[in-house]
Formats: C-alpha cells, structure tokens, sequence
C-alpha cells in the first residue's frame, strides 16, 4: 500500500496528546499544530526529508520557536542521509520526529527537541485562536479537501440553528449562544448558506440545507443540530 504524508498524523496526534496537548491539524497553514498550556508546537510533515521540508519549518519558526520536522524512521540507524538530517535539524534548532510507519504499531518518537524559547506573536496567537476555536479535526498531511476551520464551524452552528428554529436576526442567533461575529458570517455569506429576507433578519439557503444534509462531516453536524434542538 502506497504511503501517504497523512499516515503520520495519527501517531504524532497520539504521542502529542498523550502529553497533554490539544492537537489540529492544517492549522493556518501548518501540517500539525498543538497548544499545551502557553506552549505552541508546530510539525511538518514529509515522507521523505527534503528541501521543501526545512523551508517550510524555517517559515513556521515565525510564529514558534518550537518547531518540529517529522519524517518516517529510517530503516537502519545508520543511514547517512538520516544522521545529516540529524545534524542540520540540530543547526537550525529544528526539532525532529520519526513516525515507525513500517510497524504494525505504528507510533511516532521525538529525537530531537528544539531549542530557544517559546514567543508570542499575531501568528501565534492566530494558530492558538483556531485551534481552541475547533471542535472536530482535520487530518494532517492532507491536500485538495475542505479544512474544517474555526470560521466554517461557526457558520454550521448558524445553519442548524436557522434549520431547526427557522430565520433569525444576528442578534437573537447570539443570545442562543453564536459567536459576536455572526452578524458578519450572515452578511458575507462566502459559503452561500444564508440569506437575508428582511431587514437584519436572515434564513438558511438550499445550499446551505443540501450542506447539512450531505454527511461530509457528520459527526459536526449532528452535534450542533442536538445543540439547536436543545434552544427550543
């Protein structure tokens, strides 16, 4: 079976969560992105150690110090591109992570940690933001498919709370517990799920409903459609 980049997510969320961190995945743009207490760690992901990989560590340190690359475990412990890859992450002040994808038990192992201290910037406090504003996960290591962000999580709870309690104002969808900025998720509307009837007052779309309907997050939606049922 052909590998793919987001094989390693499940075992690297395991190992991070296992110590106490809240862990999400395609965060602002990093593969893995994870909160414990203050700290914010950031991974990236290849199936192979390359160029690509380092540039986009060296990008993420923007917004972290403690950074994190993250490839397969080599298959002997003397593989030489796999010791330099050692050294060069130790010069950069990258840390690293090998995910034993060739086990039965696959589970992912930090050799390096990274070194410096944790900072705190507009980047990172916009990956923390989107990582407590998620209740699902996205996988890791993924491309081409939807991201469940914060902001489309916010705009699924508008939506059932219009199919299960038909339209509403901005005003009253807050009071049954929406974010402050529904009024602005109504009016931009860059799903196409709403429309406005009246003054201020705004109702779910066809779009909208056949999105609820459709099951491509299943488990998202039936819990805010419990938490609308839960209002009346």
């Amino acid at each position: 079976m052909k590998l793919k980049e987001a094989d390693m997510y499940g075992p690297i969320k395991t190992l991070l969560t296992s110590q106490g961190f809240i862990v999400r995945g395609e965060v602002k743009g990093c593969d893995i992105a994870a909160v414990r207490g203050e700290e914010l760690w950031i991974v990236e992901m290849k199936l192979s150690a390359n160029l690509t990989l380092i540039f986009q560590a060296m990008a993420r340190k923007e917004a972290a110090e403690n950074v994190f690359i993250a490839v397969p475990r080599p298959k002997s412990g003397r593989d030489k591109n796999f010791r330099a890859l050692k050294k060069l992450a130790k010069k950069l002040e990258l840390g690293l992570i090998t995910v034993a994808l060739d086990s039965p038990a696959k589970h992912a192992e930090i050799l390096i940690f990274p070194e410096g201290a944790g900072r705190e910037n507009k980047k990172s406090a916009a990956i923390k933001k989107e990582i407590f504003g998620r209740t699902t996960d996205s996988l890791g290591g993924t491309s081409g498919k939807k991201i469940h962000t914060a902001y489309r999580e916010r705009s699924v709870k508008i939506a059932c709370l219009l199919e299960s309690r038909g339209a509403q104002s901005a005003k009253s969808l807050r009071a049954m517990g929406c974010a402050d900025d529904a009024y602005t998720i109504l009016r931009g509307n860059p799903y196409g799920w709403f429309k406005k009837i009246a003054k201020g007052t705004y109702d779910i779309t066809e779009i909208g409903q056949n999105y609820l309907n459709d099951n491509e997050n299943v488990s998202l939606i039936t819990y805010y459609r419990m938490k609308a049922a839960e209002t009346l």
